[in-house]
Order: structure tokens, then sequence, then C-alpha cells
């Protein structure tokens, strides 16, 4: 066994504020998925309140979505720079209480400048998180890590959708009530990540992990972009993750009025809580099972486990749209099998290989790189859906049968490149990371 081995080995046994820090940045996605959701779900309420036109909601999302999207890099490049915990507690704790104030706007002026202020905050999050999460585990247990996180974003907007709805529907006031209430949990989970550690950049690496300290871990520059952009791979899970979200996104946009087309009933909303409970569990399965994988077979393991659930989402959205109007039965199975592809192809897949081939110093705003692209393409694209069901006389089913299958399947050809660069990228990684570690070594000595 190696000295870097036998130091993640120490560092894994002695480290359950480990998983404090798991639940802590867990508890501040449940509160982000709740703020990402609050606007649409309490609309109905807000606008009558507010003498507002409902066509207003559109000029809130926009501005809201704009801003996270161009801020995304700077948060990237601040996380890999500086103090990913305190930058946390300050944007998604602190910040948070902006949301609260929605709940005391008057004017649409007021609530369009909150709204704005508070975006500056929305956009922190993921990279920072799995940043750190990449900092606290080995390569081999990232995934449940990952996997617990993104159980708790998604329950939060299964949390936001009963409970807000629920708060509002009591008065016509009482939406102010569900902003107050998110900025409230925001703040509190920002206190949770004070009782956090700030990991070392690259603590869990093996060639790093005797060496690296807080004094001497490597930290973002602008110098090293030009290595972030010379991974073949990292390029590859771009592209593949633009695409399978295009149809992600356009699917979630339309489905529900799709559903509500064809008068299944009432137990529509139950039956499609078995896609929400398949995203969950699949978050929590697949996420420990890529580990397991991973250990096995480092080099395809986690590619297979992807490239297994990029084919199940082109055969579930499939049977959703060609079956599930017809029935409760179909509905419920082909809304399960979609809800499981999600958390195979990221939490099990995407997310660790990227933590794999990212330099510690490179992952938060590697990451970020991503969302800002993919934020700017799918606020195109889900324009593009709406001008295609126009010219298709509102047949909303063609639309997306033409548009969620097509992207999915284009996003599991884009898959199979990895099986050849992957390998060479993850050595390179070490190769990179053994040249670190001699540079520590050296430093040392002089």
């Amino acid at each position: 066994m190696s000295m870097g081995t036998k130091n993640i080995d120490v560092a894994a046994k002695r480290g359950p504020g480990r998983w404090f820090s798991v639940i802590a940045l867990s508890s501040s996605a449940l509160v982000d998925s709740m703020e990402d959701y609050g606007y649409e779900i309490l609309w109905p309420f807000m606008y009558p309140s507010l003498g507002l036109e409902v066509s207003m909601l559109a000029s809130l999302l926009s501005v809201g979505k704009f801003i996270s999207t161009v801020t995304t890099p700077i948060w990237g490049a601040i996380a890999d720079r500086y103090s990913r915990k305190t930058m946390l507690i300050v944007m998604t704790g602190i910040w948070g209480l902006w949301t609260g104030a929605i709940g005391f706007v008057q004017t649409f002026w007021q609530l369009l400048a909150v709204r704005l202020v508070a975006s500056l905050g929305l956009a922190v999050l993921y990279p920072a998180a799995y940043s750190i999460i990449s900092d606290l585990f080995r390569r081999e247990e990232r995934g449940k890590a990952i996997g617990v996180m993104g159980a708790f974003g998604f329950a939060g907007s299964m949390v936001s959708t009963v409970v807000l709805a629920t708060v509002a529907a009591t008065n016509p006031e009482a939406w102010r009530f569900g902003f107050i209430l998110m900025g409230a949990l925001s703040f509190i989970t920002g206190l949770m990540l004070c009782f956090t550690k700030e990991p070392v950049r690259g603590a869990m690496e093996h060639e790093l992990a005797d060496v690296v300290n807080k004094e001497n871990e490597f930290k973002f520059n602008f110098k090293k972009v030009p290595l972030l952009l010379k991974i073949p791979s990292y390029w590859i899970i771009m592209l593949d993750e633009i695409f399978d979200w295009i149809g992600f996104s356009t699917l979630t946009a339309w489905a529900f009025t799709w559903l509500d087309q064809q008068d299944l009933g009432p137990n529509v909303t139950f039956a499609m809580l078995f896609m929400f409970v398949g995203v969950i569990a699949g978050h929590l399965i697949f996420g420990w099972l890529s580990d397991k994988l991973d250990v096995r077979y480092p080099k395809y393991g986690r590619l297979v486990l992807g490239h297994i659930g990029l084919v199940l989402s082109v055969i579930s959205t499939l049977g959703f749209l060609l079956l599930g109007g017809k029935s409760m039965g179909y509905l419920i199975v082909t809304g399960l099998l979609f809800g499981f592809s999600f958390p195979i192809k990221e939490t099990g897949s995407r997310i660790p290989l990227l933590q794999n081939i990212l330099l510690p110093e490179l992952r938060a705003s590697g990451r970020a790189f991503i969302e800002v692209i993919k934020g700017l393409i799918l606020t195109g694209t889900l324009s593009l859906s709406g001008v295609l069901l126009n010219r298709l006389g509102d047949d909303l089913q063609t639309m997306m049968l033409l548009f969620v299958p097509t992207t999915m399947a284009i996003a599991s050809i884009i898959w199979i490149f990895l099986y050849r660069v992957y390998p060479r990228d993850l050595e390179a990684f070490k190769a990179i990371l053994a040249k670190q570690r001699q540079m520590i070594l050296e430093d040392k000595e002089a």
C-alpha cells in the first residue's frame, strides 16, 4: 500500500464529519430546489394578490435564469481559488434571506428587483458542493455521497409542490409565508454549513493525500484553463449532457400539460409520484452501485452504467409518450423507468466521471462552465420546442416524440466515444497529480 493510499484510508476511517458535511450540503440542495420551483408553484396565488398579469411570470423567470447562468463561471472560479465553505455560507445561506424578502414586496418592480438580487446566489451551490465532496471522499466512494445530495435535491421539488401550494391555499396573502419559509430554511442550512470543515483540495487523491495541506494545495488560476480544455472526455461529457438535457427539460416542461389532455382522471398526479420516487431512489441506489463498479472495473464500470441509463431513458421516454396516455398502468411503469434512468446517468456516471478527470483546483470551474453553456442552449431549445409546437398545430405528443427521444438517442451515441478516450484521460489525470506531488516534495526539500 502506498503512503497516499494509507493516508486516504486513515482519513476515511477518522472522518465521520464527512457525512455531516454531505447532509448539510444536501439540505442546501433541498432548499435550493424548493426555490427553483417556488415562483412557478406560488405564481397562481401571487399575481392576483399583487394585481399583476399572468404573463409577467415569464419576465421574472427569465431574469433569474439569465443572472444565475452568466454568474456561474465566476462562482466556479472563486470556489476553486478561495474558501468554498465561506462562499456557500454567504451565498446559499445568508443570501437566501433575499428569497424571504420576496414575501414583503408590494409591486412588480419590487418583486423584479429582489428576484434579480436573489438570483445571484442560485448558481453557487452545485459547483462548490461537488468540489467539496470530491475532497471528502475517495474516487471509488463519491457516487454514494453525490447520490445522497441528488436525492435531497430532487426531494426539494416534491416538498415545494406539496408544502408551498398547501400554505398558499390557506388565504390570498399566504403565498408570502411560502417565500419567508424558504428564506428561513436557506438561512438555517447556512448555519449547518458553519459546522462543516473545509477540506484540502486534493486531500482524497491517492497521489497527493500524504503530502498536500492548506499551505501547499493547488488553486485555480487562468493559466490552468488550457488544461481543462485539452481533456477530450470533458468535452464529450459536456456535449452528451447538453443533448440529454434538451430532451429531459423539454419533456418536463410539457409533460403535465400533455397528461392533462389525456383525460386519465385525478390519479395522474399520483401516478407521476412514481416517477419522482424512481428518481429519488435511483440517486441512492445507483450512486452506491456505481462505486462498486468503479472499484471492480475502474476504466469502464461507470461508463457502462451511464450508457445503460442513456438507453433506458430513450426506451422509457418512447413508452411514456406512446403508451402513457392510454392507461394508468403504462403511465406508472414507464414513468418509474424514466425516473430511474435519470440518476443512473447523472449520479451513477457523469458527475463522478468528471471528478475523476478534472484536477482538484478545476472541478468547480469545470462544472460551472458546463452549466453556463447548458443553460444558454436549453433556454433556446425550450423556445424552439414552442415554435415547433405551433407549427404542429399544438400537437404536444408529436412535438415531444420528435424532440425528446431523438436528442436523448443522440446523447447515447455521443457516449460511445468515451470508451476510447476516458481511460486515457484518467491516466493523464493521474500523471498530472504525480507531477504535482513531486513539485510539493521538491518545495519541502528546498
